[in-house]
């Protein structure tokens, strides 16, 4: 095995989870193993693409952008692509990219390669059915999500799934409830689960810096999305504070542009109790965590998120702070209730409050409970999570 060829569908510098999944992913997999050549390909508009070639942009620019280091033996691939405005006709991103990739792997593809991408089913489905397999040694789907269960066993989506997973050599899983659902749809082939890896370091996160004059501060770090629970918490932050009966703040970091606006019209007059920051960049996490004290999971019980690894368990690990979450299968998997984190019933404003009022409270329960994600945070390295990738794609 020579080269890895990770294929996505997603811009990974567009600021979201899965995103910085993919870098760090890719970027883990080459520091772990030197000897081999692991190149991460993905679209850009056609204009962006030029800009960037313009500036010259080296890997290292990119990555380190993301706080992320540069190994010699990660490559990145943008392609080109185009997009339509929602709702119009015309070329669509597929039909531009997806050939792009085609043609990118029949020239540089060569016996002994792997082939993977993560959740992204059409394309993979397309690359797999024209990308012979004396090209390339094993092919190697990261199952992140389960369209059969979003939108039904018998919808399009799930067929086009189910295909891929028939044609994959190795299936790979980020929780062990999607794993457990993953072994029903593929009876008779293994599985494995790897879980996600924590991208901070404890000691050089600081903790929180101790100011009397200030409120204690909670904090949401990532997507937007509605399932994400986080236009659930605003509207609750009213009705938990009052139950608090103590001077708290909730600080918001994370988002595109439009769903940062959105969250600052809903919270609109009430800027000094609720903070929409934006986006934080990796590398400058450390500043806006400096007042700090707690860190929020407000997930939905809804859709994909009980069994979808959910980033933040992770990431929070390493983050210096106390955590209270919605209890959902795919955060207990990893922050265990009383150890990690301090677990209520999704979209439960007293429970939350609840949680809330303990940390505030009990500063020996929160050395505990940071002293346990540190330790635990051990357990979930992105160099062990990359040796077990590599092991599970040669067996």
């Amino acid at each position: 095995m020579n080269t890895l060829f990770f294929i996505v569908n997603q811009d990974p510098f567009d600021g979201s989870a899965h995103g910085l999944y993919c870098l760090r992913n890719c970027q883990a997999l080459a520091e772990v193993d030197p000897q081999k050549s692991v190149r991460l390909v993905y679209p850009v508009e056609m204009p962006f693409l030029l800009r960037r070639r313009h500036q010259n942009q080296t890997v290292s620019d990119n990555l380190n952008l993301m706080g992320l280091s540069a190994p010699s033996n990660l490559l990145l691939h943008p392609l080109p692509a185009l997009r339509r405005a929602r709702g119009r006709r015309g070329v669509t991103v597929n039909a531009v990219y997806y050939w792009a990739c085609l043609l990118f792997l029949r020239r540089r593809m060569r016996p002994g390669d792997v082939l993977a991408s993560a959740s992204f089913a059409g394309l993979t489905r397309f690359l797999f059915q024209r990308v012979g397999r004396e090209r390339g040694g094993r092919r190697v789907y990261e199952v992140h999500q389960l369209a059969s269960m979003e939108r039904g066993p018998d919808s399009k989506a799930a067929g086009i799934e189910q295909a891929v997973f028939s044609d994959a050599d190795v299936l790979l899983t980020t929780t062990e409830v999607l794993r457990d659902q993953l072994q029903k749809l593929v009876p008779g082939k293994p599985v494995t689960n790897l879980g996600l890896a924590c991208g901070f370091d404890p000691e050089i996160v600081p903790p929180p810096e101790p100011d009397a004059s200030r409120p204690f501060t909670l904090a949401y770090i990532g997507s937007l999305y509605p399932e994400q629970g986080v236009q659930w918490l605003i509207g609750a932050w009213g009705e938990i504070t009052e139950l608090i009966h103590a001077s708290t703040r909730l600080k918001i970091a994370g988002g595109s542009p439009p769903e940062v606006e959105a969250l600052r019209e809903l919270t609109a007059g009430r800027e000094r109790m609720v903070l929409v920051h934006g986006p934080v960049a990796p590398g400058n996490l450390s500043g806006f965590l400096r007042d700090v004290d707690a860190l929020i999971i407000p997930a939905l019980n809804r859709g994909r998120m009980p069994y979808v690894a959910i980033t933040k368990a992770y990431d929070y690990l390493g983050l210096n702070r106390p955590i209270l979450a919605a209890n959902l299968p795919s955060i207990a998997e990893v922050l265990r209730p009383e150890r990690e984190a301090l677990l209520f019933t999704p979209e439960d404003a007293a429970g939350a409050a609840d949680a809330l009022v303990r940390i505030m409270r009990d500063p020996s329960l929160v050395r505990t409970l940071t002293a346990n994600c540190r330790g635990r945070r051990g357990e979930f390295t992105w160099e062990s999570r990359s040796t077990s990738w590599w092991r599970a794609v040669q067996s």
